[in-house]
């Protein structure tokens, strides 16, 4: 588990020789967009990419209220997983449309929505069994 100011520092080979994956806690909004445009002017998404490329699973902590601030469309493309500051799981959906198949895999957590994304009323019901919190984007 690395902070991403730990991660700037890190070197990315010998984690790939210790560890299968990476869980870097603190993520910043400025992180976040550098990441989503593929901009490599930060030694943390530098990293990133770099550990990516090396096959490691990486997941983001970030704090609930950056929801409503991310690319979601393009993040979402990102082979990353995600979580909150408790380690609650968060799930991207870039669709437009959310339906039962899509709440089916998942555990509980947080599934953060585009604006405009149609929930199907089976989705709805799916998601509250299942212990997932739909937040949609403003």
């Amino acid at each position: 588990m690395l902070t991403v100011f730990q991660l700037r520092d890190a070197s990315v080979q010998e984690s790939v020789h210790q560890y299968a994956s990476l869980q870097i806690r603190y993520v910043d909004l400025p992180l976040l967009r550098q990441l989503a445009e593929n901009e490599t002017s930060d030694r943390a998404a530098i990293q990133i990419h770099e550990a990516l490329a090396w096959g490691l699973h990486i997941q983001l902590s970030l704090q609930r209220h950056f929801l409503n601030a991310i690319e979601l469309k393009t993040l979402a493309r990102l082979p990353l997983s995600w979580c909150d500051e408790q380690g609650q799981p968060i799930y991207l959906h870039r669709d437009r449309l959310l339906s039962y198949a899509d709440i089916a895999q998942l555990s509980s957590g947080i599934l953060v929505l585009q604006r405009k994304c149609c929930v199907t009323a089976l989705a709805r019901e799916a998601a509250i069994t299942r212990n997932i919190q739909l937040i949609r984007q403003e």
